[in-house]
């Protein structure tokens, strides 16, 4: 059984000729980190490849390499949400049955004590434009994006075939409410210091009472029709093709759990979309639902627009769990944390989620 590299240095032609050659021999390796500076828990890099020998002409030019994490700390938090896990479970479980674009898998395998973990993957970055998610976008942008997704939750809302796979946990399985929880208590005091100028008093007492309610957030959203979430739905993981038939196609599957469908509506509004009026917060989820309903599911509105209100709330979790570790180094970490928490207020804003109970 091939071993599972910790390290660039362990990118070796032969490691390479060994897992993915298929009787061709790997002669060269050019391993290039990608990603440096935006948070990834792991490591990632960009492989150019040389082949030789009987097929060398079908093995691929260049893949990416996604290793666990270097650090103690980043490999910690991989380990108990199962990041690893889950990806490398998705690619072997569930790609083959999800009809959205993704990358093809050349090789994938996690060892669930020590947590190494490789996939090999299609290099995707000629196939499509990502849009920043700093810069953001409106709606006319993302509808691509939003109609893509309902064409994911689709293929598995309700699925029975979640009992095959046990380690696709719900949304509300331990230990993500508790996990989740500790990180927001560490970084809410570090949001309002940073952050102090966007937090009115409403913003700030929601912020106060947040942590004690992330149990039941996270509970809520695992109620009712359940779907396969990708949980990362926003503009850096998704490439835009241009393809009527697959206009979007989404990496980074480290995230996914089972949960409601407008959790991901949400996700992608909150986290990433600049919309105009309050008018187009609603006319997100209208799109998702007309696509969803295309595709075959027809879900109840009333229950999905409440949904998506608790969705947005549980939103804000990301822009306090990101600025816990706001560095003066990091000036895109520090932007990014800005813009999210932006977009989580005017959301909730215009959504009156605010006013949700509890």
């Amino acid at each position: 059984m091939a071993s599972i590299p910790n390290g660039p240095d362990e990118l070796t032609p032969d490691w390479f000729s060994g897992t993915i050659g298929a009787g061709a021999t790997c002669t060269a390796v050019d391993a290039q980190e990608l990603g440096v500076g935006v948070g990834l828990v792991g490591q990632l890099y960009a492989c150019t490849l040389a082949w030789d020998g009987p097929g060398a002409a079908d093995r691929p030019a260049r893949v990416v390499a996604k290793l666990a994490a270097a650090g103690a700390e980043s490999r910690f938090v991989a380990t108990v949400l199962n990041m690893y896990g889950r990806e490398v479970g998705f690619y072997r479980d569930l790609s083959a049955s999800t009809p959205v674009p993704h990358p093809a898998c050349h090789f994938a395998r996690h060892d669930t004590e020590t947590q190494d973990t490789v996939l090999v993957l299609e290099d995707v970055s000629a196939r499509g434009t990502q849009l920043d998610q700093i810069e953001g976008c409106g709606l006319a942008a993302a509808e691509p994006a939003l109609r893509t997704l309902a064409r994911l939750h689709a293929a598995w809302w309700e699925s029975p075939r979640f009992e095959e796979f046990p380690w696709l946990l719900r949304l509300d399985d331990d230990p993500y409410p508790a996990a989740v929880q500790m990180a927001y208590d560490a970084g809410w005091p570090a949001i309002q210091e940073n952050l102090a100028d966007l937090l009115t008093p409403e913003v700030r007492a929601f912020g106060d009472a947040y942590s004690a309610h992330i149990p039941e957030i996270f509970s809520r959203l695992s109620t009712g029709p359940l779907t396969l979430s990708h949980a990362d739905w926003r503009l850096d993981n998704l490439f835009f093709t241009g393809d009527d038939a697959a206009p979007v196609l989404a990496i980074d599957w480290q995230l996914i759990d089972r949960s409601v469908g407008p959790r991901d509506v949400a996700y992608l509004v909150t986290q990433s979309l600049d919309l105009a009026s309050p008018a187009e917060y609603t006319t997100a989820l209208d799109i998702y639902l007309d696509e969803l309903a295309a595709a075959g599911v027809a879900a109840d509105r009333e229950w999905a627009l409440e949904m998506y209100r608790h969705a947005a709330r549980f939103g804000w979790v990301y822009p306090v769990v990101a600025g816990g570790s706001l560095t003066v180094a990091d000036e895109r970490h520090n932007r990014l944390c800005r813009r999210l928490a932006e977009r989580c207020i005017a959301a909730m804003d215009a959504l009156d989620a605010f006013g949700l109970p509890w």
